[in-house]
């Protein structure tokens, strides 16, 4: 069974919490640069590993393998998530599966917060190097 296939063209039916984790890395990979190796949910207090690839990242709690393209990612089984940097900041884009658009902020700091366009809530993640240190640029990564 796949990890979205609860999506399958269900009206009201919204973003999977492993694919806003997800893009909030590639949100984060985007404007710094780096790709964090642990990602912090700040609403839940849970922490998730990620490795870094050429081409993208593994998701090592969904135990997907998201490949970066210009115009947003692209997961294993094909699904893609339009994602686009807006100013120096913000970022939008859609879940193609669920059709949820989000916006959310990150502009190159240790967080990323995203906005689903479904219900009032938003969720932060907190970034983080290897060796656990929380980082902005790649400069300050020791890259």
């Amino acid at each position: 069974m796949s990890l979205f296939s609860p999506w399958t063209s269900q009206e009201g039916v919204t973003m999977h919490p492993d694919l806003r984790r997800i893009i909030a890395v590639e949100a984060h990979r985007r404007r710094t640069g780096r790709c964090p190796a642990t990602v912090h949910a700040l609403g839940t207090g849970e922490s998730f590993a990620v490795e870094a690839s050429p081409d993208g990242f593994h998701d090592l709690a969904s135990g997907l393998r998201v490949r970066s393209e210009p115009a947003g990612i692209v997961l294993e089984d094909g699904s893609t998530v339009e994602l686009r940097l807006d100013g120096d900041v913000f970022f939008s884009g859609r879940d193609a599966v669920s059709g949820e658009y989000f916006t959310g902020r990150a502009g190159g700091g240790a967080s990323v917060t995203l906005y689903p366009t479904v219900g009032t809530d938003y969720f932060q993640y907190a970034m983080a190097g290897s060796r656990g240190e929380f980082y902005a640029r790649a400069a300050d990564a020791g890259a």
